[in-house]
């Protein structure tokens, strides 16, 4: 066999192999669209984990968060949690497992109505110091997790409201209310020493701070129209006491 014809053979088979190279990788990037490396523990990565992160209901594999006592546990996928209908105060947080990542939460306020028509609303993110506070509402609700790069532990609480009454509410600590009149407005007052704190809540909604402040606390603020407002009352014991008026509606009549 003479020089050139091995030169031909040669490039022949060069010319093969990177061929055959090129086909290998366009196959094995239809079949493994996405690889990558987990920087939180250096696992290989086949799946985007941010794919499903502004629409964990639109990810086929999510799995649901197990409860256990006073703690969620979910993994590094998707999670949802189902919760029923009714005023009750639901707190998750803080993280206690995977505390380096935050835990972006969703909430679907109906499980009857598909998705695509009611789409869920995004209320807040859990993490090492941060818990999130919530009501469900009229209907069975659900919780959609974000997708994270590491498994997660969280403490969740549920307390139930006391239904206010007439238009007035005093009292000392903290504390839950729950008002369904018509008032949309109303003021705040606490007398005393340290810090005063209240937050509506209304279903499908990031809780709103209503009135804030330290010591002596006179101030009025407004909600939305809704069925119903949770007051969630930041106070510490002993400190002061504090006093709700709910306003008067207006009238329709001239």
């Amino acid at each position: 066999m003479t020089a050139a014809a091995d030169a031909r053979i040669r490039r022949f088979s060069t010319i093969t192999f990177l061929a055959g190279s090129v086909v290998a990788i366009v196959l094995a990037f239809i079949v493994v669209p996405f690889v990558g490396i987990n920087p939180a523990t250096g696992d290989l990565l086949l799946t985007n984990p941010n794919e499903y992160e502004n629409r964990p209901w639109a990810d086929p594999g999510a799995q649901e968060v197990r409860v256990d006592g006073d703690t969620l546990i979910g993994t590094a996928g998707t999670g949802y949690l189902d919760l029923p209908a009714g005023d009750d105060v639901w707190v998750i947080g803080p993280l206690t497992q995977g505390q380096r990542n935050y835990l972006n939460v969703h909430q679907q306020t109906d499980v009857d109505v598909n998705t695509t028509e009611d789409r869920p609303t995004y209320i807040g993110l859990v993490t090492g110091s941060r818990s999130l506070t919530f009501v469900a509402g009229d209907h069975a609700s659900r919780l959609w997790f974000a997708p994270r790069l590491t498994d997660w532990r969280a403490t969740v609480s549920r307390k139930t409201p006391t239904p206010v009454e007439g238009r007035t509410v005093s009292g000392e600590g903290p504390g839950l209310l729950v008002y369904d009149g018509e008032a949309l407005s109303g003021r705040f007052v606490y007398q005393g020493d340290g810090f005063f704190g209240v937050e509506a809540l209304y279903p499908g909604e990031a809780a709103t701070d209503v009135a804030q402040g330290f010591d002596d606390v006179d101030t009025r603020s407004s909600w939305p129209p809704s069925d119903r407002v949770v007051f969630r009352i930041d106070s510490d014991e002993g400190t002061g006491k504090w006093t709700i008026r709910l306003d008067e509606p207006a009238s329709d009549s001239p």
